[in-house]
This record gives C-alpha cells, sequence and structure tokens, in this order.
C-alpha cells in the first residue's frame, strides 16, 4: 500500500494536487501516482450513430487532454506515475479504483465552491469523501 491515485479532471485544481504530490512528500519510496481521469459516458443517443472505434478514439483523445497535463507535473519531478482512464460515475469509479489498486489514498483538487453550492449541484470530491474506506487528501488552490 504504497501508491496514491490522483484523480484529476484536467482543472487547474487538478493540477495544483499533483503539484503538491511532487512537495508534499506523500509518495513512499517504490510508491506510484496513478493519474485517473473519468469520463462520462456518452448518451445512447449519440453512440448508436457512431462506430466503436470512433466512439473509443474520442475518449481517449479527452482523457489525454486532461491526463497529459497532470503528467506532465509529475514527470518534471520525477515521480513515477501510471495513467488510467475509465468510463462511467466519478467517484464510484475513483473509490473502486482505488481499492482494487491497493492505494493508500486518493488525491484530488477541491474547488472549493462552498457547502451549499455543492450540496445544490453536488461535489466529485464529496461523494468520493463519503464512499471511500481509504483516506482523501483534498488540495485546494492557494488565493493569490
Amino acid at each position: 500500500m504504497s501508491d496514491i491515485v490522483l484523480a484529476t479532471d484536467g482543472s487547474s485544481y487538478s493540477l495544483e494536487a499533483a503539484r503538491f504530490i511532487t512537495q508534499g512528500g506523500l509518495l513512499p519510496d517504490g510508491g506510484t501516482v496513478h493519474v485517473l481521469h473519468v469520463s462520462t459516458a456518452l448518451p445512447a443517443r449519440v453512440t448508436r450513430f457512431v462506430d466503436k472505434d470512433s466512439v473509443d478514439s474520442w475518449y481517449a483523445e479527452e482523457a489525454a487532454k486532461v491526463l497529459d497535463p497532470t503528467t506532465d507535473v509529475l514527470a518534471a519531478a520525477d515521480i513515477p506515475f501510471e495513467t488510467h482512464s475509465l468510463i462511467g460515475f466519478a467517484p464510484q469509479e475513483i473509490v473502486d479504483f482505488a481499492k482494487k489498486a491497493g492505494a493508500r489514498m486518493i488525491v484530488m483538487g477541491a474547488h472549493g465552491r462552498g457547502v451549499l453550492l455543492d450540496a445544490v449541484i453536488g461535489s466529485v470530491a464529496g461523494r468520493v469523501l463519503s464512499l471511500s474506506e481509504c483516506p482523501v487528501l483534498l488540495v485546494k488552490v492557494p488565493k493569490a
């Protein structure tokens, strides 16, 4: 249990979480950061008119747009990482992946919108917190 799951959505908050890992000494020797992106499934009204290879290609392109900037941060700091992209309900997929990987923790960027707004529109981070059996570290972007 030396690996960390870094859930990313490509936002500045996710990049800050990656930077925190590089500076925080969170990863023990021999550990790997599993950089994970979860895409929402395309609706059936779209996928039934497009061949599977095109859909798979679109998912891969979208995942690369999200994963590449995050992995650039880790690579610059010589942090070992693997990338993973999944399709589904992000909070559940993140927690399930962390469990299968035997991760010691999940790290995520936090938007920090506030309790009321998160209650109304939902929060992936909040749902991960409630579902996860391992520790979850939320990293906020420092105010300038």
